[in-house]
């Protein structure tokens, strides 16, 4: 899985923050993005699994787009 998952107890009891990579931008330099979750672990790791496919059909892959020639 290509994310990650961190308990945020300065937001309450069950939260928890959810980090999935996107892909990387032009320079190289990874895109994460974070959603805040409040439930059980178990329901905030479905909901990683399920950000996780989302956005693995959105990921790029540059160095393919970049090895065009010219």
């Amino acid at each position: 899985m290509a994310g990650s998952i961190r308990q945020r107890k300065d937001r309450g009891a069950n939260t928890w923050e959810l980090s999935v990579f996107i892909g990387r931008d032009n320079h190289g330099c990874p895109k994460q993005r974070s959603v805040v979750f409040r439930g059980s672990k178990r329901a905030a790791e479905r909901e990683l699994a399920r950000h996780a496919d989302l956005d693995s059909d959105r990921a790029i892959d540059l160095p393919a787009l970049l090895d065009v020639e010219e």
